[in-house]
């Protein structure tokens, strides 16, 4: 790589790739399962980046953390539904990079993500699981049609319960149209082909999200192939049924959230590989993270709970400049730096010497007020009616007494959790009946 530029990526490069990977835990990167790498795409992408060991999501969940990640703004300045509307402040990354003439383009299947939550703010195109998206792209409209007509009637509570029959036994759901990591990566490929402006492109794909479905051909890899009805079957444990969980189960578990893990790196790949066929790689930045991590057992805790333990706030953070020399920073970075990163060049750029000494992280107190400092060496976590710490080290997070960290150092965690928010109303057109279903079709609870 060459010599550090000081410019903002915004005003440098005719390409600006965020991609995002749900549920993504940082040591998952690097790791490898029968000798055969899990991230061989990000593993090379890192040698030429700079690396963050770990990055910090501002929270354990899409709904903390992606609006954080597009603006800048902690959890906490915002209420449940997402962000305001278009023309109010905070900007987002897309609305920032449009105002300099990108074209811009966004696709994100998590259901909180979607335009009802205001997350296609600044978008060109918006990719996600919208009704509006549906009818852009024709895919499955009649299923959502067919659910419009028989809402509120008998009916409902039958195709609710043939829809369970279909998770459970086929992987698949009757109401919504599964579109894998392959698919909308096709559909990116096909905008960047046709778009011959400046582009921003988010992608936050969905694949390492329970229930960690991935391809035949990915799972050979590692020797094992599970079926969709067996993947379900551990995923809905892990939801309605974690009294069920054996010993045996867990290992399954990380098994085929590893090859999903796999399936996301090589779809990544297929970008990279672009821009470097097209000769756009050393115009192009590209960041690579997770929006919170993965808990398989840890602390007693499956999936993404409520908890700020680093299995579910430590996530990768690559960041590739082709400008700045690569490094693999011993040290945190919190991701809520990312917009002030590309659209003014600080931000993360300002840490690669060694990290944040802090990285602030909650859940927001419109669920369940939780917060969290994460040091170098040790972590404070408030939970309002207690505080516990935990020591640091390169591969594990163990609970000490809080006596057992150096006053000095107590002292300044303590600080750093001492904020106050004052949060924007979100003027959302959501209602709790929407909003249960989101939580109900990404499997948290039944509809």
């Amino acid at each position: 790589m060459s010599d550090q530029s000081d410019s903002a990526p915004a005003d440098e490069f005719a390409n600006i790739i965020l991609l995002s990977a749900d549920s993504l835990r940082f040591d998952r990167i690097h790791a490898s399962r029968n000798g055969v790498p899990l991230t061989p795409t990000l593993d090379e992408l890192a040698e030429d980046a700079i690396e963050f060991q770990p990055g910090v999501a501002p929270g354990p969940s899409t709904r903390d953390s992606i609006p954080s990640m597009l603006t800048g703004k902690y959890p906490s300045e915002f209420d449940e539904y997402g962000l305001p509307k278009s023309g109010t402040e905070p900007l987002t990354i897309a609305e920032e990079l449009a105002d300099r003439g990108f074209a811009t383009a966004g696709f994100s299947h998590n259901n909180f993500t979607a335009r009802r939550y205001n997350i296609d703010r600044g978008f060109d195109l918006f990719d996600d699981v919208s009704r509006e998206a549906r009818e852009e792209n024709d895919r499955g409209v009649w299923r959502l049609k067919v659910r419009d007509a028989i809402e509120d009637t008998p009916l409902m509570q039958l195709a609710h319960h043939a829809n369970n029959l279909a998770m459970e036994l086929l992987g698949r759901s009757l109401f919504l149209r599964n579109e894998g990591a392959e698919i909308i990566t096709d559909r990116a490929l096909d905008w960047m082909a046709e778009t011959d402006r400046k582009r921003f492109l988010w992608m936050h794909y969905m694949d390492t999200h329970h229930p960690y479905l991935s391809p035949e051909r990915i799972q050979q890899q590692y020797g094992r192939v599970y079926s969709k009805e067996r993947i379900k079957r551990l995923s809905q444990k892990t939801r309605s049924a974690q009294d069920e969980i054996t010993d045996e189960d867990i290992p399954e578990m990380e098994y085929v959230y590893d090859c999903s893990v796999r399936y996301v790196d090589e779809q990544i790949g297929r970008i990279v590989d672009h821009l470097r066929a097209e000769g756009e790689l050393k115009n192009s930045l590209i960041i690579v993270t997770g929006d919170h991590g993965e808990g398989f057992g840890e602390f007693e805790k499956f999936g993404h709970a409520d908890e700020l333990w680093d299995t579910l706030i430590a996530v990768p953070l690559i960041v590739y400049h082709p400008d700045k020399p690569s490094k693999s920073v011993d040290g945190q970075a919190p991701l809520r730096l990312l917009k002030e990163s590309i659209v003014e060049g600080t931000g993360l750029f300002e840490l690669t010497k060694s990290g944040s000494e802090y990285a602030y992280a909650e859940v927001p107190n419109y669920r369940d007020e939780l917060r969290g400092v994460r040091g170098t060496e040790y972590k404070l976590i408030d939970r309002g009616d207690e505080r516990l710490s935990t020591r640091l080290t390169a591969d594990d997070e163990e609970i000490i007494p809080i006596e057992e960290i150096p006053p000095g150092e107590r002292e300044q965690l303590e600080k750093e959790l001492d904020r106050d928010f004052d949060p924007v109303r979100v003027a959302s057109d959501v209602d709790r009946r929407e909003f249960r279903k989101d939580l109900a079709a990404l499997g948290y609870l039944d509809e």
